[in-house]
C-alpha cells in the first residue's frame, strides 16, 4: 500500500531555481504551524521562525546564494531562541535563569532542526521546492534582522514554486550509515566500496578542470574535498563567523 509520507521523503530534491510566484500568506502560516507541531524538549519550543518575503531583505543573501541558488520568493530562518524563554521566566519573577550554557544550546538545536525539517516536508507535500542553506550560521542576523541576545541562526531554507526538476542525488548505501547494537569500524575495502558511488562524480569533471586540480595534487573527489572543504583555511574562515555569532548572542560554552 503506497505511503505518501514515505514517498515524499524518498523523493526529496534540493530545488535551487524558483518561479517568481509569491507564496500565499495562508500557505506560509500552514508551514509555520507544521513546524510548530514538531517534537520539542519539555514543550518549550526553543526556536523562532524568521519569515523573510520582503525582496529587499531577501536581496541581502544574493552574494551568499547566487549563482548556486536563484533568488527565492520566500526564506525561512530557523532561530535557536532562548531569549523568549528567558523573558517568559523573568516576567513571572522567577530566579535569574541560566540559559546560555551548552545543555540548552544543544536542546535548542534539536528543537530548531526538527521544526525546520517539519516545514520542509510540509512544503514539499504541497508541491513547493526547498533548499537548505547551512551558511546562515555565519550570517550576521543581529545587524540585518535585529535579533537579541540568546538567539542564534541555526538553519535556513529557501522556498518557492520549483522552476526545475533535478534528478535524485545519489546516497550512500544503507549499510554505510546503519549500525546494529554497536558501532562497526569498517575496513579499508568496505569504505572504498561504500563510497564508490560518490567517487564516480570525478568521471563527470571536465578534463581541463582535472588538469588544473592535478597540478594541486588532486586526482579524486576525496582529495578535492580534503583541500577545498576540510583544510585549515576554509574551516577556519567559516568557523570564525559561527563563533562571532555565538559571542554576539551571549552564549558561553563552559560550565
Amino acid at each position: 500500500m503506497p505511503n505518501p509520507v514515505i514517498e515524499c521523503l524518498l523523493n526529496h530534491r534540493s530545488i535551487r531555481k524558483y518561479k517568481p510566484d509569491p507564496i500565499p500568506e495562508e500557505t506560509i502560516r500552514e508551514l509555520v504551524e507544521a513546524g510548530s507541531r514538531a517534537a520539542s524538549a519539555g514543550n518549550l519550543q526553543l526556536y523562532s521562525f524568521l519569515v523573510v518575503d520582503d525582496e529587499r531583505k531577501i536581496a541581502l543573501f544574493d552574494d551568499w546564494l547566487q549563482p548556486m541558488i536563484k533568488r527565492p520568493p520566500l526564506i525561512i530562518i530557523a532561530l535557536l531562541d532562548l531569549h523568549r524563554t528567558k523573558r517568559w521566566l523573568e516576567v513571572n519573577d522567577s530566579r535569574p535563569p541560566i540559559l546560555n550554557r551548552p545543555i540548552y544550546f544543544m536542546l535548542g538545536l534539536w528543537d530548531t532542526y526538527i521544526a525546520l525539517h517539519n516545514i520542509v516536508i510540509a512544503a514539499e507535500s504541497m508541491g513547493l521546492g526547498a533548499c537548505y542553506y547551512g551558511a546562515i550560521m555565519e550570517f550576521d542576523v543581529q545587524t540585518h534582522f535585529n535579533t537579541p541576545e540568546y538567539v542564534f541562526p541555526a538553519g535556513m531554507v529557501c522556498l518557492g514554486v520549483p522552476d526545475q526538476q533535478p534528478e535524485l542525488r545519489n546516497r550512500l548505501p544503507i549499510e554505510a550509515v546503519m549500525h546494529r547494537n554497536e558501532y562497526m569500524e569498517y575496513d579499508e575495502e568496505t569504505i572504498r566500496s561504500h563510497y564508490t558511488i560518490r567517487e564516480r562524480v570525478w568521471d563527470r569533471v571536465r578534463e581541463e578542470r582535472k588538469e588544473k586540480l592535478k597540478a594541486e595534487g588532486i586526482t579524486s573527489i576525496p582529495q578535492a574535498l580534503a583541500v577545498q572543504r576540510f583544510s585549515d583555511e576554509p574551516t577556519r574562515k567559516r568557523s570564525q563567523g559561527i563563533l562571532d555569532n555565538f559571542r554576539k548572542a551571549g552564549f558561553k560554552f563552559e560550565v
